[in-house]
Formats: structure tokens, sequence, C-alpha cells
């Protein structure tokens, strides 16, 4: 049995433990898997960012001053003499975040999910209605514009109000399975390490 094999069951036992309360060896197990992860990624941005930005080239010498430059701003933005220029740093950065995540959304997830929600690959003409009528219905769900009836109270139409809880309805059969998959797949994991240590 390897230190390992050990180590990963005693950490999947320490997260388990949160079932009970939330307790010191819990808050262990995540304080160790957060200063992990915080490691990993610096080793990531410097062997991929900051050291290929510093190969000479003319270019990625002006992004790495830049970069340099904003980090520097971010840092002295407690100090009320440089709080404007933090700022500008701030958003700037905010600025090309929000690009980014709307290209990503657009490319990523919007297109794709609009081409498969249009006609699955291979499925039945049933299933593509079903899966239709399930994502224009959960959309209409998130959806939160109301208006003025003709008895003067305010609120969705009465169609939309229908539509809406049609949504609520995927969005919860949603949810149990997302749930539920969870469950097993912690299961699948602490049934591997019990069948690791006993040398099953």
């Amino acid at each position: 049995m390897s230190l390992e094999t050990l180590l990963s069951f005693a950490l999947t036992l320490l997260v388990f433990s949160y079932l009970l309360a939330d307790n010191l060896l819990y808050r262990l197990a995540i304080y160790a898997f957060v200063g992990v992860t915080a490691g990993f990624t610096a080793i990531v941005i410097v062997e991929s960012v900051v050291l290929p930005l510093l190969d000479g080239s003319p270019t990625n010498s002006f992004l790495f001053v830049a970069a340099t430059v904003l980090v520097g701003l971010l840092l002295l933005k407690p100090v009320p003499l440089f709080a404007p220029f933090g700022n500008l740093a701030l958003g700037f950065l905010l600025a090309v975040g929000t690009a980014v995540a709307v290209a990503g959304a657009l490319t990523g997830t919007l297109l794709p999910l609009l081409a498969a929600t249009a006609r699955p690959a291979g499925a039945p003409l049933l299933e593509a209605v079903v899966v239709l009528i399930g994502v224009v219905s959960a959309l209409v769900y998130f959806q939160y514009s109301v208006q003025r009836r003709p008895d003067g109270t305010i609120g969705r139409a009465r169609w939309l109000q229908w539509l809406s809880t049609l949504g609520e309805g995927f969005v919860v059969i949603t949810l149990g399975a997302i749930y539920g998959a969870a469950i097993l797949s912690s299961l699948a994991v602490i049934s591997g390490h019990f069948s690791q240590l006993l040398g099953g």
C-alpha cells in the first residue's frame, strides 16, 4: 500500500467528515487543497506566462512591462495617493475580463448550445422537441420582466407564467440529476479507496 493511497484516503475521510459537522479536520483538508491549488497555479503562471514573456522579443518585453506596471498599480491601490491609478488598472482588468468572458460564452457555450438544441446529433424528432422546450422554458424561468395586466395588477403574461413553471420543472430535474451524479461519484471514489486499502 503506497503513501499516496493512504494520504488520498485520509483526505477523503477528512472531507467526508463535513457530513457530521463543520470541524477542524474538514478545514485542514480544505486548507491543504487550497494551498496546493494556489501553489500549482503560481507554478503554471510562472512557467506559461511570465517566462515566455522574458524571451527577449520586443512585443513580449512590452507586454511584460505593461503587465508589471498594472500589477504594481493594483498593489498600490490601498494607498490613497495612488488609488485613482489603481482604479485605472482595475478598470482595464475588468474590461479585458468581460471581453474574454463574453467571447467565451458566445463561442464556447451559447452557439454550441443553440446548435445542439436545434437538433441533437442522431436524436429522434421527439427528443429534439423535448430538448428545445426544456431549453426555452428554462431560459424563460430566469427572465424577470413583467407587464401591467388589464385588471391593473403587475406580473407576467399567463402563457409566460406557464412556460416559466415548466422551465422550473426542467431546472429541478436537472439539478436533481446533477446532485445524484455527484453523490454516486463520491461513493465510487470512497469505495475505490476502501478497495485499495483492503487490497481488493
